[in-house]
């Protein structure tokens, strides 16, 4: 990431399968969507210690999507091993902006900013993220990057 000093990330690494793939063995585009969500949840129950479905049924707090913007660099394949890792960007009140990276060995598939928010299925309305949470998401939140003081003067 440019610009930025990067956390520690959450890691996970997922068997590409028939079921991702077009007629070609390549991951289908939609299914990358597939595994941001499966990876986010991943992170909740085993980067946060929260069972996503805990969060879910017991806290009755929803997790949906806000926005995602999405670079597809190069295909992922049938049989290949996806690594992907989570990063938060931003920590908000009630949303998070995350950074979905994978990669196949060193190289690289997609990337991702996806934001998520917090909220009550009582209420229906965004919430605070819950200060248990907020403070064992802290080692995965990029810090930007410190700027120059002498920078070029523009054009």
């Amino acid at each position: 990431m440019i610009g930025a000093a990067m956390a520690d990330p959450f890691r996970v690494e997922y068997p590409i399968l028939f079921a991702h793939c077009d007629p070609a063995g390549i991951v289908f585009f939609p299914r990358f969507f597939d595994l941001v969500h499966q990876t986010m949840e991943d992170w909740f129950t085993w980067g946060l210690g929260e069972r996503f479905a805990d969060l879910i049924m017991k806290r009755r707090l929803g997790i949906p999507t806000v926005a995602t913007t999405t670079q597809f660099l190069s295909p992922a394949r049938l049989g290949d091993l996806l690594r992907v890792e989570l990063s938060i960007l931003k920590i908000g009140r009630s949303s998070l902006t995350l950074a979905v990276h994978s990669f196949v060995g060193d190289r690289p598939c997609f990337r991702a900013e996806h934001t998520i928010c917090m909220f009550s299925h009582e209420s229906q309305r965004p919430v605070p993220v819950p200060e248990d949470l907020r403070q064992r998401m802290a080692r995965f939140i990029v810090e930007p990057a410190a700027t120059s003081a002498a920078q070029p003067p523009a054009a």
